[in-house]
């Protein structure tokens, strides 16, 4: 496959070696850091036999970290530096889709043309350099790369390359008490704002924006160079650097994740490995090139998604006329518990970066949020029922807690941190990029806290002590991810949205939703419009559309499995806070509505038409499974019949009114018939007992 081809690697070097790993004689090693200060540059200088160079014509990129036009450029021999930009640039779908350079996501992949003549037989030098930091990064990463022919060949085989193993990584200053010094300048060390000139000294420690034990950069293996040039970041020496980089390295917790991979990124088999390595996410990799192909993931059973085929997706497009005969209602029944988290998306989630906060709280509101009860019930020292969540949640590891105290003590904490940006988001606040900053960052504060309680603590594991027999047996227990959304804080479209724009504004909106749906989707406990609001999660499906013209009908029809099954299915029509109620939830007709109908295009008709056909199926199934005196019982309360839930067309539960278009969409006479006789009945009962 590769003949005659063999490509030695003579050089590698780095401004600041810290940490790095390593050379591989004959390989090349990845990933390349560039971290440190301004104009940092690493160079890696290799050798081509042959005539190989005359059919180079570009390289292949795959970035981390690239968050802005210019952050770096890239030099292949004598040439000019090329910065790297959307212009510059080919980035690729989905990523490009989504802002490219400068948008939502963490990773891109891109091509950069090269002048023709600009690789040589022999010895090649390509040099990566960080321009400069924007005041929040402090360099990037080039996780692979290669030389591409005219036709988009890969020139270099996959056995010249090497990946850095963590495994491998040791203490740069090992002596007790370096590490013990580590661990005292992460928890108090003064720091400042970033590496611009003039930068302000700020309140907050590494250990009050990361995981309080730095846990968190242990889990996703951030290498020693990558500590030490974000400690110098801060405003730390290279010595200081070292120490924290040294007690992180000695920390006895799990480390399965990399800074690139996206937090509990789904992906098949991500449950058959240890609840440990939940967060680590299913990798890159799974982040699929485009929504449809997540198609088979959704119908097929989970044994066939398993074991070696999950090691990597397929390349090719599905059989859609295969998956056609996959299609039925159990894909969608109600009282089903499909698994989110080992269906992969096109969507690629935020890396560990993403998380963190850009500023404190406490720098951000100062005395306000020390005195607040917000910061309080985090870590306040409280006793009894003013005990902090860590203190509760620590208790409740004794044999005989009661666990499932923890649920509203998440809840609690939620309403505190609503209560407490209510007094300074109000209908007519004027939004500003700084306001944004501060409080998007309470957000992701929050948010930080508690993956930390959920990790210190062996949370993940525990759902069914949480919730009972019917819950996912890994599972968050709160709607934290939810509530970081930018839009959950009202913060709106636009430059003073997160990132700048309104589209990376929605895409982190849609990110934060569906973690939650992958983290925690009710456990079947939904009530009222909590756990969970599917109907505003789902019509944020749309807000993400308009800014990116992207269809997502797999992920999409994840969610509306997920609210149908949010129910607890042995509870029905009666209970009307927890049980069944079509009124109460997204209904079918989101197959045929008009302003849906972008979001199925991609589907040939007969897919479409199976997917409409059994959901719908689905629904009435159990919408009959109950009388109507269970939906509309005597003497009428004083409710409306019409549902308070209402969004568009989608929801209310009146989905015969919709028959016309499900016959246009080829489902069967006898359902749509047996649809409009349920309508009847019910319409008819709803008037005769003088609903409203």
């Amino acid at each position: 496959m590769w003949p005659g081809l063999l490509v030695h690697l003579l050089l590698a070097a780095l401004t600041i070696p810290i940490g790095f790993p390593e050379t591989t004689t004959g390989r090349v090693v990845l990933p390349v850091e560039v971290l440190g200060a301004d104009g940092t540059t690493v160079s890696q200088t290799l050798s081509l036999p042959g005539t190989q160079s005359e059919s180079v014509r570009s390289i292949w990129l795959q970035v981390h970290g690239l968050r802005y036009a210019e952050q770096a450029s890239v030099q292949v021999n004598a040439s000019a530096w090329i910065p790297l930009n959307n212009d510059t640039v080919t980035v690729a779908e989905p990523g490009r889709t989504f802002g490219g350079i400068g948008g939502g996501f963490a990773t891109l992949v891109m091509t950069l043309p090269l002048p023709n003549g600009t690789v040589v037989d022999g010895e090649n030098t390509i040099r990566f350099r960080f321009n400069r930091s924007d005041g929040l990064s402090s360099g990037y990463r080039v996780l692979a790369w290669n030389f591409l022919t005219n036709e988009g060949s890969k020139i270099l085989p996959p056995e010249d390359f090497a990946e850095d193993a963590p495994e491998s990584w040791t203490p740069p200053r090992p002596g007790a008490a370096s590490i013990h010094a580590g661990q005292a300048l992460w928890r108090g060390a003064p720091l400042v704002a970033s590496s611009l000139e003039n930068s302000p000294r700020i309140q907050a420690s590494c250990a009050d924006c990361h995981a309080q034990d730095g846990r968190d950069l242990k889990y996703f293996n951030f290498s020693n160079a990558s500590i030490v040039a974000r400690s110098r970041f801060h405003g730390l020496t290279t010595e200081q650097g070292e120490e924290i980089a040294s007690y992180i390295r000695s920390l006895p917790v799990p480390n399965p994740g990399r800074p690139w991979n996206p937090p509990y990124q789904p992906g098949p088999a991500v449950d058959e490995q240890p609840v440990s390595s939940w967060a680590a996410g299913a990798g890159l990799a799974w982040v699929l090139e485009q929504d449809t192909d997540a198609l088979p993931y959704l119908l097929a059973p989970h044994d066939a998604r398993s074991g070696t085929a999950a090691s990597h997706p397929s390349r090719s497009a599905p059989d859609f006329h295969q998956l056609v005969t996959e299609i039925s209602p159990n894909v969608f029944w109600p009282d089903g518990n499909l698994n989110a988290h080992e269906i992969p998306i096109a969507l690629q989630l935020p890396d560990w970066s993403q998380w963190l906060p850009r500023v404190h709280p406490k720098d951000a509101w100062g005395r306000d949020f020390a005195q607040s009860e917000f910061a309080a019930i985090y870590d306040g020292g409280g006793t009894g029922s003013k005990a902090s969540l860590r203190t509760l949640v620590a208790a409740a590891q004794a044999p005989d807690s009661n666990i499932r105290g923890i649920v509203p003590a998440f809840t609690r904490w939620s309403q505190a941190r609503r209560a407490f940006l209510g007094h300074v988001v109000k209908a007519k606040t004027v939004w500003t990029p700084e306001l944004t900053n501060k409080v998007y960052s309470a957000q992701l504060w929050q948010l930080v806290k508690t993956w930390e309680i959920t990790q210190e603590f062996g949370l993940e594991g525990r759902g069914r002590d949480l919730f009972g027999a019917m819950a996912e047996s890994r599972t968050w227990c709160n709607s934290v991810a939810a509530d970081t959304a930018p839009s959950a804080a009202h913060i709106p479209n636009g430059p003073t949205g997160v990132g700048g724009s309104a589209l990376t504004n929605e895409y982190l909106s849609a990110s934060w939703y569906e973690l939650q749906i992958v983290l925690d989707s009710g456990n079947h406990r939904h009530r009222d419009r909590t756990p969970v609001d599917w109907i505003y999660l789902i019509s944020q499906f749309r807000e993400l559309y308009r800014q990116s013209h992207y269809p997502e009908p797999v992920r999409l029809l994840v969610a509306v499995t997920k609210a149908l099954q949010s129910t607890d299915p042995h509870l029905g029509p009666e209970d009307y806070s927890q049980g069944w109620r079509p009124d109460q939830n997204i209904d079918p007709r989101i197959m045929v509505n008009a302003d849906w109908a972008p979001f199925f295009k991609p589907f040939p008709f007969e897919v479409r038409r199976a997917l409409t056909e059994s959901l719908l199926a689905a629904w009435m199934d159990k919408t009959q499974r109950y009388s109507l005196t269970t939906y509309l019982p005597l003497p009428a309360p004083q409710r409306n019949s019409n549902s308070r839930y209402a969004y568009g067309d989608i929801t209310g539960g009146r989905a015969w009114e919709a028959a016309t278009q499900f016959r246009a969409a080829g489902v069967s006479d006898d359902l749509v018939t047996r649809l409009q006789n349920w309508g009847a009945d019910y319409t008819d009962r709803a008037a005769r007992l003088q609903y409203h």
